[in-house]
């Protein structure tokens, strides 16, 4: 049976390898990890899987062998590997805590009776089996793999909390599954389900040539790609990388994008894959794709739960009714992929908010479940989902070979096109549109852009000219060249139902799903009457002829759906119904003081942005200076709201206007200006000690994105009006950090923004550059209270790196101070090069290796001097101790003589703030230098392991002062930390 022992041992070391090698990152997908994760998923898999080819030695009939094999490849005991390795984790790999583990044990257990073909007997002895070389395995790696890992502080603290609800959800899941006889029927539902998603979902619209045609992805889909947050500042563009490689790292993920940026079309095609067994990334297979705009109405009522709920979606549109606890079972068992599309849809900003917790609480209840969630990126910051559960990714452009892949593939489609036409016309399509080339990078963009090519030979200029032209070709020339009569001309009556339809749907958020066939006419047909009829009754046949003609025009208007008596009807794409919308609110509001005054609330909730923005579109193209009045409108409202939430989303209005106008150099100005100024003072309600964060600096974010024609303009603006800020406020430490590190701002939207253009990184990190120069002398006005700016003066060379410890303590050295929340200054615990792992980027334009250097060594000799205790520990510092010293990447091997001392000695006082759980007694730490200072925080606790702890020492060839001294500390005979004296 050596060959059966032997592919069951792989079949587990395959997901026990899944599951530690991906665990920290699919546990908590942090900003930027899946670039540094790939590699490490390999290196740990393998790892694990030669330690585990031999683990279970059992005689088993050949059906058991097989049946084992199967399950041991299954999502089920993947999801259970992926529990007891986070735990094992969360617990720092400590032989003690085996007893926490029951309930996983008692999971497996139960999960083996219903999937493995065996007597009770047997299966007894091989779920016993199972457990214990699943559990020795993980334990005997798990230091290993925490000193290998180098999760961030973020990682480490979501592992922490969700670590124990993995094994509340195990608990329930084995409680579950006692109750099951049989899994026949369950199966049976699951199969069904997954039929229904690859019949539905096999194919993708056509939006060309007013038809609801739809095609295989094959036929035209480019797969998009994804940025994730920049981390280095001198690779401000990371290469953009597919969803597979995101998926595979990251266990809960948020995307991103633009309007008509393809996150739908994205989603469908996910749940396509994951029914078919073809996306690699997971080894789920149900996908259960809940489209939030549907729900609306029950989300308000708040009446059900998210399994219920998802229950319901089983039925609707899927057709198949799940039995009793079947949904469950998906979720409990690794079997389910949830894909929420549209956060942003929900439009009303409390719900928004509702929905975010409720989605946290389920992620909390069901830990194991990989969950994708797709929004716009504007307005997402007002409720946004928890980054230590989440990473966020942003839907990049189109580049120019997708573009010619899409454009190509999209004319060889158009059958109103000779065949031996369409190639040709595809390349001078492209060539035609090169001046509108940012345009075309939009996927919707550029397909309405194809179509008009193909039926006028016309490129559009903007958004808005996009959507008119879409909309005449709709109603006046595609179906004529068809043959199709059409019921009414696209005159200003019908136009304007149009219009007026899209802004009371808009207006509705129960509406914009869509509405019954009945409502529709009605609503059209009272529009008619108004405008164009005396007779009711041809009103309403006109309003009839209207909807039937709109039905399967997939341009515009078409049908979404149906219940048991009529069709649905709704706005094919989103930005459809909100340029119809915005078309109707300029109409009723045609001069910049009028529409200002209808749209200045939501704009300021940061609430209807694009409506705002096509608004503001059409307004400037229909009136003269009808931009530029609106902005000088929004600036001015601005003032009067001060700093306040409201002046902060205004101003980053104003500031996205710069992608899209080009307004006077004044309003230029006054933009940029303000911009500056409102990044620099603290929001409302805002904690005294937090000096910056994320959000504080969305407005002057904004403008970092202007348009190429912009940017020179915008760059002298800013440039001008963060000088005269510093001058005007020398004491404001947030006005100086802007000019310090301007090019870094975006990356402290923690992935919520897309990447700058790179003319425009350029920009920006050259002016950068030119602000640090400029005003680095003024770092001294805040080196006397701030210690952010006493290190960053000691890492340039300007003090000693003993006057920031003398001012501030040794405390300051972990970036835990009670006046300050920094981001852009690192702790100097890890802006040592030697220390810095990839969660820290590369060195600043700033930092120079030797000054470094020389800091470290000065450290180790200051802390020698230093009486002991050398601090009281805060309970920041405690709970910060473990992520902290495992953010390091610290191995001997790269450091030698001084360095190597100062490091050690910075790393101690951590070592004593570990708890009993996080330190370890046993095993090599393989010079990695935050295993060793475990290893001797363990020695100072348990007497046993000290002879251990010093034989490491001893391999270090420190200087005997210092060898001295940590043979003291190990030995229990110093400490470093008072623990008596915290706050």
């Amino acid at each position: 049976m050596v060959g059966v022992e032997i592919a069951i041992g792989k079949a587990l070391a395959t997901a026990a390898g899944r599951a530690a090698g991906g665990g920290a990152a699919k546990l908590a997908g942090i900003p930027g990890a899946a670039m540094a994760m790939r590699w490490r998923n390999r290196k740990t898999r393998a790892a694990l899987t030669r330690q585990t080819e031999s683990s279970i030695s059992l005689n088993l009939p050949p059906e058991t062998a097989h049946s084992l094999a199967e399950y041991l490849n299954s999502p089920d005991f993947e999801a259970i590997a992926l529990s007891l390795v986070t735990q094992i984790w969360a617990s720092s790999g400590t032989k003690k805590q085996e007893q926490k583990f029951t309930e996983t044990k008692e999971k497996l257990g139960k999960s083996i009776r219903l999937n493995v073909e065996a007597d009770s007997e047997l299966l007894s002895d091989v779920s016993e089996a199972t457990w214990q070389a699943l559990l020795e395995k993980s334990l005997e790696n798990a230091s290993r793999i925490v000193a290998t890992q180098g999760e961030s502080p973020l990682t480490r603290a979501a592992m922490l909390k969700v670590a124990a609800c993995y094994a509340a959800s195990d608990a329930k899941s084995a409680k579950a599954l006692r109750d099951v006889e049989d899994l026949t029927q369950f199966h049976q539902f699951e199969n069904q389900l997954r039929d229904q998603v690859k019949n539905l979902h096999a194919t993708m619209k056509l939006p060309h040539a007013g038809t609801t045609k739809k095609v295989p992805y094959s036929k035209l889909f480019v797969e998009p790609k994804l940025e994730v947050a920049v981390k280095r500042e001198q690779d401000n563009h990371v290469p953009p990388i597919d969803l597979q490689s995101v998926l595979s790292t990251s266990h809960r993920t948020v995307i991103l994008g633009d309007p008509g940026g393809g996150k739908s079309t994205l989603s469908l095609k996910l749940a396509y894959e994951i029914a078919r067994s073809t996306a690699q990334a997971t080894s789920a297979l149900v996908p259960l794709l809940f489209i939030l705009r549907d729900h609306v109405e029950d989300f308000k009522a708040n009446n059900l739960t998210l399994v219920e709920h998802l229950e319901n979606v089983c039925k609707k549109p899927y057709n198949v009714d799940p039995p009793a606890g079947a949904v469950e079972h998906l979720l409990q068992n690794g079997r389910a992929f949830v894909i929420f599309d549209g956060l942003d849809e929900l439009t009303d900003t409390s719900l928004r908010r509702r929905v975010v917790e409720f989605v946290e609480s389920f992620v909390y209840m069901h830990p194991s479940v990989p969950v994708l969630v797709t929004s716009r990126r504007v307005g997402y910051d007002e409720a946004p989902l928890d980054d230590s559960l989440f990473s966020t990714v942003n839907l990049a452009e189109l580049g120019r070979e997708q573009v010619k892949d899409y454009a190509n593939k999209w004319f060889i489609l158009d059958e109103t096109i000779e065949r031996g036409r369409r190639t040709e016309l595809a390349g001078s399509f492209l060539q035609d549109s090169e001046f509108v080339s940012d345009l075309r990078k939009n996927p919707l963009m550029l397909s309405l852009m194809c179509g008009i090519y193909a039926s006028e030979n016309y490129i559009p200029a903007n958004r808005p000219d996009v959507y008119k032209k879409c909309a005449e070709l709709l109603f006046e020339k595609w179906d004529k060249q068809r043959g199709i009569g059409i019921p009414l001309p696209f005159d200003a009556h019908v136009k304007h139902a149009l219009n007026a339809l899209a802004l009371w749907m808009y207006s509705s958020p129960g509406a914009q799903h869509g509405l019954k066939r009945e409502a529709l006419i009605t609503f059209v047909s009272k529009f008619l009457l108004d405008k164009r009829f005396d007779d009711e009754v041809e009103a309403e046949n006109a309003a009839t002829k209207f909807v039937d003609f709109c039905t399967g025009r997939a341009w515009v208007l078409t049908d979404v759906g149906s219940d048991a008596n009529q069709g649905i009807y709704g706005f094919t794409h989103r930005t459809f119904l909100e340029y119809f919308a915005a078309n109707q609110i300029v109409r009723q509001n045609s001069s910049a003081e009028a529409l200002f005054s209808l749209l200045a609330p939501k704009i300021a909730a940061a609430e209807w942005d694009v409506v705002a923005q096509l608004s503001l579109q059409i307004l400037g193209n229909n009136v003269d200076d009808g931009a530029d009045d609106f902005l000088q409108l929004a600036l001015d409202k601005a003032t009067e709201e001060g700093s306040s939430p409201a002046a902060r989303n205004i101003i980053s209005f104003c500031g996205r206007a710069l992608s899209f106008t080009v307004p006077r150099p004044a309003i230029i100005r006054e933009i940029c200006d303000q911009a500056v100024r409102i990044s620099s003072v603290a929001r409302e309600g805002e904690k005294p000690h937090m000096l910056l964060t994320p959000r504080d600096f969305a407005p002057l974010e904004s403008v970092l994105h202007s348009s190429a024609e912009n940017l020179p303009s915008v760059s002298k603006a800013v440039k001008d009006a963060a000088l005269r800020l510093v001058a005007e406020e020398p004491h404001n430490a947030r006005a100086l950090c802007q000019c310090l590190f301007l090019a870094r701002i975006p990356e402290l939207t923690m992935g919520h923004s897309a990447a700058l253009p790179p003319a425009n990184s350029a920009v920006w990190t050259d002016l950068q550059r030119e602000l640090f120069t400029q005003v680095r002398g003024n770092l001294s006005l805040h080196s006397d209270e701030g210690h952010w700016a006493s290190q960053l003066r000691a890492i340039l060379g300007e003090i000693s790196i003993t006057e920031t410890l003398q001012r501030f303590g040794v405390q300051g050295l972990y970036g835990v101070d009670a006046n300050l929340f920094q981001p852009f200054v690192r702790p100097f615990v890890l802006s040592i090069p030697a220390l810095r792992g990839p969660f820290y980027g590369d060195s600043s334009h700033y930092e120079d290796i030797n000054i470094l250097k020389r800091a470290v060594e000065e450290v180790g000799t200051y802390l020698l001097d230093l009486p002991t205790p050398w601090f009281s520990a805060s309970n920041s510092l405690k709970e910060l101790s473990f992520p902290i010293l495992h953010s390091s990447y610290a191995s001997r091997a790269d450091l030698r003589g001084k360095e190597l001392e100062g490091v050690i000695l910075m790393f101690c006082p951590l070592g004593e703030l570990l708890t009993d759980e996080q330190t370890y007694g046993f095993g090599r730490t393989y010079g990695v230098i935050p295993t060793m200072i475990s290893k001797w925080a363990k020695a100072r606790r348990e007497k046993e392991f000290v002879p251990g702890a010093l034989a490491t020492l001893r391999s270090l060839s420190l200087s005997e002062r210092t060898f001295e001294f940590l043979q003291s500390w190990i030995r229990g005979e110093t400490s470093l930390v008072d623990l008596t004296n915290t706050n």
